[in-house]
């Protein structure tokens, strides 16, 4: 890289980390705002907030507001370097536009395989402590019953409950299905099933079990039996969060085991999936749109790129939450709903590019 390369890029990856920094700031402000009453009554320590809250908040937050973060960075440098006229003299130089484009290619590479790597394995894993503690001290959704609804709780084990209640450890029209190599090799069945504290098993009411022993089913019926089973009440926290928790890797085997057991309406899960892939390649497109529209001088200077790049971000976001929402609710293909946004919004950046001064 040359030096205006280096230039550009160091100018590229430290507006971003002001921009990113100082948003971030106001975001947490905000939430503080919103959470205080909460987080006082609870009389939760300050160093638990920070650690086991914040700590996954930010990069949960930034992860979200990663595209909105390029556009902004990329339009304020970018503007500054049109105004002081900086782009003409590089353009002037014999250097075209194409080639222009090559160190914020390089700042666009850098950040989305951060992105990318943090969206698969690392942000997951904060979000498990995040949501761990939103879901104990702020929604406590623990208190809440849930109903209709599969988990895998051991590799190759779902259970379903019809209705679960969290208070009282108690749940109706229960089944549990151990998998082998995609082959049902135990169901157990129950009306009713509670939690024993004093023998720290489960309770079932009218069971049924059906076991496969070499080639056949061995039946096994009664009114009551207590079994030690994987799993205990303190794993059911029924918040909204459960597939931003999970690592790629445990998500993509989570949507197996689910497809497996025939559970339906996991557009959620495979929306998550693709999202964590399609967010990283937006970054290549806003900075593409960014460059594009901030090269050019304007008579309202930097004032008017940055209400272009705010309208233009926050318009891909309705146009994903509106596809996203085509997915879940119509008959739109996940993977479509997740990439429609960098579709539309790859070719105004084609056509942007193709507008720039050269």
């Amino acid at each position: 890289m040359k030096k205006i390369d280096w230039y550009i890029f160091r100018k590229y990856v430290g507006t971003f980390f002001f921009i990113m920094g100082l948003l971030i700031a106001i975001t947490i402000v905000i939430d503080i705002s919103e959470k205080i009453d909460t987080l006082l009554d609870g009389g939760i320590p300050l160093k638990l907030i920070i650690t086991q809250y914040y700590f996954g908040f930010i990069p949960y937050i930034s992860s979200l507001l990663a595209p909105f973060f390029i556009l902004v960075a990329v339009i304020f440098f970018t503007s500054q370097l049109a105004d002081r006229s900086e782009i003409i003299a590089i353009l002037n130089s014999g250097t075209s536009f194409y080639r222009f484009l090559l160190p914020y290619f390089y700042g666009a590479l850098f950040f989305a395989v951060l992105l990318y790597f943090g969206n698969h394995y690392f942000i997951p894993r904060a979000n498990k402590t995040r949501i761990a503690f939103e879901d104990k001290y702020i929604n406590k959704v623990s208190k809440t019953a849930a109903y209709n609804f599969h988990r895998q709780v051991a590799p190759g084990t779902i259970i379903y409950m019809e209705a679960y209640r969290p208070y009282d450890a108690t749940a109706y029209r229960f089944s549990m299905e151990q998998f082998d190599k995609g082959s049902l090799q135990y169901k157990l069945r129950g009306d009713r099933i509670e939690y024993v504290k004093a023998t720290k098993k489960w309770r079932i009411s009218n069971y049924y079990i059906r076991t496969l022993v070499g080639d056949q089913y061995r039946l096994q019926y009664g009114e009551s039996i207590e079994k030690t089973l994987p799993f205990k009440p303190d794993d059911f926290q029924f918040g909204s969060g459960v597939k931003e928790a999970m690592t790629t890797p445990e998500l993509e085997e989570y949507i197996d085991e689910m497809k497996k057991a025939g559970q339906s309406y996991l557009e959620f899960y495979e929306i998550e999936r693709y999202r964590r892939t399609s967010i990283p390649f937006s970054i290549f497109i806003m900075t593409l749109i960014g460059v594009s529209l901030a090269s050019r001088k304007l008579r309202g200077g930097l004032g008017w790129h940055v209400v272009l790049g705010i309208g233009l971000s926050a318009t891909y976001e309705i146009i994903m939450k509106f596809s996203v929402t085509f997915s879940t609710n119509a008959s739109l293909p996940p993977v479509m709903g997740v990439w429609i946004p960098n579709l539309i919004y790859g070719a105004i950046a084609l056509y942007l590019l193709k507008k720039a001064p050269k």
